[in-house]
Formats: C-alpha cells, sequence, structure tokens
C-alpha cells in the first residue's frame, strides 16, 4: 500500500525510514513461499534514550525482521554483523523521529483528524475498494488506528521541515520548465493495468495425471469464485506463489512490462473480470483485473506546479541533515548497543 503524496515523500527521503507499505510494480516473477524469517541478533529490550526517554527494541523489531526477510528472499541472507548494522539505522532513524515529533510539540504544531481523515482517503483511492486497502492494512499487520497514527506522526514531522527549512526556497519558472525539459518521460506514462493472480504449481514428476490434478484444484477455486467468493481470500489461502500473502496482487503494470499471457488476458479484460483458466511454466493460473490507468502525457502547464513542490521538496531535503545534526548535537543521546 504507498501512502499518499507529497508530505510523506519528503520524509522519507530525508529519514530514509524504512516502510514498505506499497504494491509492486516492477515485472512479475514467481517466487516460492515466505518461510518465518526472523533476525538472529540479540538486543536489549531498551536501546537508547533520547533526553530521557527510551527507546525500545519493540519501535524497530518489525521493521528490522521485514529487512531480514526482504534480503532472505533476494537470496541473500544478511549475517548477524549486517543485520546489527541494519538495527543500527532503524535505531537512528527512530531517533530523528522522536527528536522531531518533540520539535513540533514545542512549535505548536497540531494536526487535525480530519486532516488525517483525508491522507487516509487518499490512500484508499489507489486501491479497487475500502476491503483491499484494510486487507492490505491487514496483511502488513497495522491496524486503521495505527495507520491513522503513522500518517499523524509523518505531517507532524512534514510540518516542522517545512517551517524550519522551507522559508526563503523560492523555485523560478526557469527552474521549473529547465526540469521538465530534462525530464519529460517522467511525467507521461503508458496505459496500465493492476491485477491479482491464482497460482497451483504442477508437479512436472507427476506426468499428465499432476497436470490433470493441478488444473482440477484451480477449477474449484474457480467455482468458489463464481459463488461470491472473494479472489485475495482464496488467493490466500490457495495460491501457491510468494505474493498470496497480499492477495495475489501484482500492482500496477504497463504492457511490455508482463510476459505474453499476462498482458494478453490483464489488457483484455475489464475492471472486475476473472479470466478463464491459463496454462503457464509455473503452473494453472488465473487472473483478476483490479484497476486501470488510461495513458498520460504531461505538459509543462498541467505539471507546473508539481514540479515546483518536487523542487522545493528537493532543497528542503538538502537542509534536512545539517538540520538533524543539529537537533541531535542538542540533544541527550544514550545508546546501548
Amino acid at each position: 500500500m504507498k501512502r499518499s503524496s507529497n508530505p510523506r515523500l519528503l520524509i522519507f527521503l530525508a529519514l530514509s525510514l524504512f516502510y514498505i507499505i506499497g504494491a509492486t510494480s516492477h515485472v512479475w516473477a514467481h517466487g516460492g513461499n515466505d518461510h518465518d524469517v526472523k533476525p538472529s541478533i540479540s538486543l536489549p529490550d531498551v536501546l537508547a534514550q533520547v533526553n530521557g526517554t527510551d527507546i525500545k527494541k519493540s519501535s524497530i523489531w518489525p521493521g528490522l525482521t521485514k529487512t531480514v526477510k526482504r534480503y532472505k528472499g533476494r537470496g541473500i541472507p544478511l549475517t548477524q554483523a549486517q543485520e546489527k548494522v541494519a538495527a543500527k539505522k532503524l535505531l537512528q532513524d527512530k531517533i530523528n523521529r522522536h527528536l522531531l515529533l518533540k520539535k513540533a510539540d514545542t512549535m505548536g504544531i497540531q494536526v487535525s483528524s480530519s486532516k488525517v481523515d483525508g491522507e487516509v482517503n487518499a490512500v484508499k483511492k489507489k486501491f479497487s475498494s475500502e476491503q483491499e486497502f484494510l486487507k492490505e492494512l491487514k496483511l502488513k499487520k497495522l491496524t486503521l488506528k495505527q495507520y491513522q497514527q503513522e500518517l499523524k506522526e509523518d505531517i507532524l514531522i512534514d510540518a516542522v521541515f517545512r517551517r524550519e527549512l522551507g522559508e526563503g526556497i523560492k523555485i523560478t519558472d526557469q527552474q521549473v520548465k529547465d526540469y521538465f525539459k530534462k525530464n519529460s518521460l517522467q511525467f507521461s506514462s503508458e496505459e496500465q493495468r493492476r491485477a491479482s493472480v491464482i497460482l497451483i504449481k504442477v508437479n512436472p514428476k507427476a506426468g499428465s495425471a499432476g497436470d490433470r490434478k493441478a488444473r482440477q484444484k484451480l477449477q474449484k477455486i474457480v467455482d468458489k469464485l463464481k459463488k461470491g467468493g472473494d479472489f485475495a481470500e482464496l488467493a490466500q489461502v490457495h495460491s501457491q506463489d510468494s505474493i498470496a500473502k497480499r492477495g495475489g496482487d501484482l500492482g500496477f503494470f504497463t504492457k511490455d512490462r508482463m510476459f505474453g499471457p499476462f498482458s494478453k488476458l490483464a489488457f483484455k479484460l475489464n475492471v472486475g473480470k476473472v479470466s478463464e483458466i491459463f496454462r503457464t511454466q509455473h503452473g494453472y493460473q488465473i487472473l483478476k483485473v483490479t484497476g486501470k490507468k488510461a495513458k498520460k502525457k504531461g505538459t509543462l502547464e498541467s505539471e507546473r506546479e508539481n514540479i515546483r513542490k518536487l523542487l522545493t521538496d528537493r532543497e528542503i531535503k538538502n537542509k534536512s541533515h545539517p538540520y538533524l545534526e543539529a537537533l541531535r548535537k542538542n540533544a541527550n543521546i544514550k545508546i546501548y548497543f
């Protein structure tokens, strides 16, 4: 799940936070089932103190677990020394975040519930339905309340950066024009589809009987769909690939970013439709089209304000490191590992 556009972009760039909420949009490749991978290092319950406030292990452990799983999934598992480096990076991000939130409090910055709700609604629009949004939260082990709290903190931090570092930044029309000229392709895109998939693998050693068994198993799933079954839920239970846990969601993709059978079906079907069973080298599959984006060609006029914001954020980012260093220098920070 992606967070909404600008304020968070600046925060991610400035703090390098390890959030992985977001749907994939890269070339689809099947993988094996995820295993229960956990960090192997031992950390104290209290990792650090910042001006007398404890930073606990529990605040970074989920992020560290995700990092370990991500590298394991790429076939390059982290050593204990590398896990410790990752943990220290997460801790530094947590300390930065703590200092910035305290700064927001000192400055009297407040965020209304309506502002947070607006940001949540902007995120929901990136999903085919509210149900899909809530399922993604569940997969990320977040409640709606926890997600709202994260968004609130992000907005507070963004406000600190903009008030402290944004004043005096002036982006000229020529700068905007030059950026668009050099990066015009960035503002255009081909037609895109979003789809989810269910895969039932075929055991190559089982011959025609194995082939038939796999197809029959998928046909039973199709029958459940025809009776009103939920595609994402059925994918989580039955699909035999690495994205089953997120309901088989492939994210958005262009026609050239997906191999033949998928492209042909995904760009042929209407949103909400499920394909017939088809065979690939991976096994028997079905897909459901869950979203569509039209081809886009941005112009200087249509993108002017977006570019101005982007260039402003870049300037703020350039100032953020020394600003954070100053906050840290004036804080009493003790690290225990």
